[in-house]
């Protein structure tokens, strides 16, 4: 089974990766997309993605620096990156139950589409869904941000049972408004030391390198203090416009945005290694500071080992320098106010009743 994860507000080049997983497998197999995740507000209803019953395009992902969506049709979202024309099976169809699921896929099928969207509102509708999909017989991949690969992996595989140190470190790289509010709100509930890093210091290297170190030493000499340190690049004036900067220095706005996630990282690694093993474990916001750190630690992958809320997950960091080391991530863009101190509390139950061993 071949599942494509997608981001849950579709920022990024979805369309480029479902097509690059259809060209590497057989001809007769058809990508199922279900944007939908209602256990985080994201719905789609008559093609249109919703977050908390707010059109996609009308929420801060609109003005998301890096990877901005403008429309929230998903439909002509992905028609924009894909050279062919996109399948869709509306809630009308989809709320008539399993067959009519399975008739409607059949049919778009039948009229030459390979990618099908099939709307969503419900956790009920993405069983259906799933149901309908191994009723058709056909060999598909699903392309969601988590739910519908959940409920298709229960309908077509057999799912084995699961099994069965003491500050924490947190890297936060997200610009989100909601991300400020939530560390406002961790802030207010935890004894906890956070250091803001110039972004665009950690751009260029005349200053990145004494930006890092100035906030290593920040963050160490205060270690002994506080049950949670962490570093962030929060504060209002470390907006930067990256489309500018990637012109002035004639790389990618992808490139500018690693560079900034770059800077973090060796941050995190470099404060993890003089802590004298007092940090037992990681929370990082953002997916591409998660993708940085877990590169700057040499991990060949996170582990995933439970969901502490919606599109936070807890697991551990398999090899590299912290292998068996805990962490969270979660979206810049994901949970209420409550988010971080929620993901931080499963952290510390975790620390204290879990044996785990750290390989360095």
């Amino acid at each position: 089974m071949f599942s494509k994860r997608i981001d849950s507000t579709f920022r990024g080049n979805i369309g480029a990766e479902i097509s690059a997983i259809l060209d590497n497998v057989k001809d007769d197999t058809y990508a199922i997309v279900v944007p939908s995740f209602p256990a985080s507000g994201r719905t789609c209803v008559g093609g249109y993605l919703m977050v908390h019953q707010v059109p996609l395009e009308k929420t801060p992902v609109a003005t998301d620096p890096k990877t901005p969506v403008l429309t929230s049709k998903v439909v002509n979202l992905l028609e924009e990156q894909m050279q062919e024309k996109i399948g869709y099976v509306e809630l009308g169809k989809v709320l008539k139950g399993t067959d009519s699921i399975k008739n409607s896929i059949i049919d778009q099928i039948g009229k030459g589409y390979r990618i099908i969207v099939v709307d969503a509102t419900t956790n009920d509708d993405i069983i259906n869904i799933a149901r309908a999909v191994k009723n058709t017989g056909l060999s598909v991949i699903s392309a969601d941000p988590g739910p519908f690969t959940a409920a298709l992996s229960a309908e077509l595989l057999d799912i084995p049972e699961g099994e069965k140190g003491k500050k924490v470190l947190m890297t936060i790289g997200s610009i989100s408004g909601l991300t400020k509010k939530q560390l406002d709100e961790f802030k207010m509930e935890y004894k906890t030391f956070i250091v803001e890093v110039n972004a665009s210091n950690l751009l260029y290297k005349e200053t990145k390198e004494k930006e890092i170190n100035e906030a290593v030493d920040k963050l160490l000499s205060r270690l002994s203090e506080f049950e949670v340190i962490g570093v962030t690049t929060l504060s209002e004036d470390n907006i930067l416009d990256l489309r500018m900067i990637a012109k002035e220095e004639k790389i990618s706005e992808d490139e500018v945005s690693q560079k900034i996630s770059g800077g973090l990282a060796e941050i995190t690694v470099k404060t993890l290694e003089k802590s004298n093993s007092l940090l037992r474990g990681l929370y990082i916001s953002g997916g591409d500071v998660t993708v940085a750190v877990c590169n700057a630690l040499g991990a060949a992958a996170i582990e995933v080992k439970d969901e502490v809320l919606p599109l936070a997950v807890y697991g551990r960091i398999i090899d590299g320098t912290y292998h068996n080391m805990p962490i969270i991530t979660k979206g810049g863009l994901v949970g209420d106010e409550k988010a971080i101190i929620k993901c931080v509390n499963y952290m510390f139950t975790k620390l204290s009743n879990d044996y785990h061993t750290i390989k360095r």
